[in-house]
């Protein structure tokens, strides 16, 4: 009997494993920071008027992957006392209800107040791109912080050091992202990190002034044949003065003149001397004169003040007919 071949089918089970070359991973920012140096705007004469400028550095840095666009935009929070962003106001060290106005900015020309993310208003953060290259993992850099104080309206502050210890340090806010090739720095943008916070030390230094502004001349008129009344005459002299760190103030006094004798006050003329004086109050029966206790004293508010001097020549017998006159040395001291 012929047999039929038989023939077996042996499946066999194959593994296959495709290795693809691996490509660049999603490149991402890690990680932003910043830090700004101490705003400081020295010593400061309010009653100069005009604007005080000070600037100081930011100094900013991002870790991200390489072949990264980051995007970190530095913002200036708003005043952590007022809660508006103009103007951001310090406040004075002894006095905590006494604030100075002042703001920052991003331009040197001082005309862009420096805002947040959080603002609106026209307050913008500064957008700053960092671009990763290869085999690169960490950058740096800085940019230009600009201050100004502006003395208008505030002359009447007084003297001390003004700072941001009452309330830490001003805001500085970093907000970062992932931005992609083509993509344009706004930082309004949706997909915007949240804020890192940090803060700053400000401060300013006013001083404690015055000035005299200006004088009249006393001028007791033309008299006729004798001296046998009063004659009364006042003149104005015009101060202006600020606060005074404790609200101590200012004194005036008046020197003797020229011709006195001891006190008592005299104007002279070719013959002889006529005797005169000056006092505090209308009814010249207080000397203003150069102790500590004659003196007019006051407070400054940043403001012209005006000060009455009140003359009297007491009735006497003239040495003759002629034009007497006498100068009055004026200590303003604060």
């Amino acid at each position: 009997m012929k047999k039929t071949p038989a023939f077996f089918l042996r499946a066999g089970l194959f593994a296959f494993l495709l290795l693809a070359a691996a490509g660049p991973a999603s490149a991402a920012v890690k990680n932003c920071g910043a830090h700004a140096d101490n705003l400081i705007f020295g010593t400061i004469n309010l009653l100069a008027g005009g604007v005080t400028d000070s600037s100081s550095t930011i100094n900013y840095w991002c870790n991200a992957d390489p072949g990264t666009r980051v995007l970190l935009c530095i913002g200036m929070e708003q005043d952590p006392r007022s809660g508006v962003f103009s103007p951001r106001t310090i406040t004075q060290t002894n006095r905590p209800d006494v604030h100075m106005e002042f703001n920052v900015y991003s331009d040197a020309a001082r005309s862009i107040i420096w805002g947040s993310l959080m603002a609106g208003g026209g307050y913008e953060p500064v957008p700053i791109i960092m671009s990763f290259g290869a085999g690169e993992y960490h950058q740096t850099g800085s940019t230009a912080l600009y201050g100004r104080i502006n003395s208008a309206g505030q002359a009447g502050l007084p003297a001390g050091y003004y700072n941001t210890n009452t309330f830490g340090g001003g805001p500085l806010s970093i907000s970062y992202k992932t931005l992609a090739t083509n993509e344009t720095a706004d930082c309004s943008t949706a997909t915007i990190k949240r804020p890192k916070e940090s803060s700053f030390y400000i401060e300013a230094i006013v001083r404690s002034d015055c000035r005299i502004d200006s004088t009249t001349t006393m001028d007791f008129g033309t008299v006729f044949m004798e001296l046998n009344a009063n004659v009364d005459s006042v003149a104005t002299i015009t101060i202006t003065c600020n606060g005074g760190q404790s609200g101590n103030g200012y004194r005036v006094y008046l020197g003797n003149g020229l011709y006195a004798t001891g006190n008592q006050r005299r104007m002279r003329g070719t013959p002889g001397f006529i005797r005169y004086e000056l006092y505090r109050d209308p009814q010249r029966s207080s000397r203003w004169g150069t102790d500590w206790n004659d003196a007019v004293t006051g407070v400054g508010t940043g403001l012209p003040q005006s000060l009455t001097v009140y003359g009297r020549v007491p009735p006497q017998s003239p040495p003759g007919a002629a034009r007497y006159s006498d100068t009055i040395i004026i200590t303003l001291s604060y």
